[in-house]
């Protein structure tokens, strides 16, 4: 056996490299003029837009802030412990004004949850097909029975409300027409 024919037979596909094998090194991208000029526009707005508002906004109520608390360290007067603890109750209810609105919205949805379970209970027909479909896919099912209702009222109004519209548009444009047909006769037996 020959082994000079084993070192020369290829175990990649020609212009292949093996796994691991270091990657030659590619042209760098190099951005357009354009793309250049609309990254500049862009560090440009969000500095005039965006960093400078949040900037004086945060040095405002960091400087609120420190004199809060130096009003608090070193009161000028007696009432000014008053004062503080009326601005912290301000804070911390519009701090908890989410929490309230988040915890209500979740009480209010388990309420309607088990109101919608004891009404869906109720029917007759329904418990089969809430086992069979499911109760969100009839509560669906019936808000489409409601929306092509009101689908069908509008495709009976939208007419009755755009007939007047089209005659007063044509009649608009039948007048501008008309006007400009008779200034041009009229500029016509001005210039003979």
């Amino acid at each position: 056996m020959n082994s000079t024919s084993n070192d020369r037979q290829l175990f990649y596909p020609s212009g292949e490299q093996p796994p691991g094998w270091p990657q030659e090194p590619q042209d760098p991208f190099v951005p357009t003029a354009v793309q250049l000029e609309r990254a500049n526009a862009l560090k440009r707005f969000n500095r005039l837009v965006i960093y400078l508002p949040l900037g004086l906004l945060a040095t405002a109520v960091l400087g609120l802030l420190i004199y809060l608390l130096i009003l608090a360290i070193w009161p000028p007067y007696e009432d000014t412990h008053l004062f503080l603890s009326g601005i912290a109750d301000i804070i911390l209810i519009f701090f908890m004004l989410p929490v309230v609105a988040i915890f209500g919205l979740l009480l209010a949805g388990i309420f309607g949850g088990l109101i919608y379970q004891r009404q869906s209970g109720k029917e007759d027909s329904t418990p089969s097909l809430q086992k069979k479909y499911g109760r969100l896919r009839l509560l669906l099912w019936k808000l489409d029975q409601k929306l092509s209702v009101v689908y069908r009222k509008i495709d009976q109004f939208m007419p009755k409300l755009a007939n007047p519209v089209i005659r007063l548009n044509t009649f608009t444009a039948f007048i501008t027409a008309w006007l400009d047909q008779l200034t041009k006769q009229l500029n016509r037996h001005d210039a003979e």
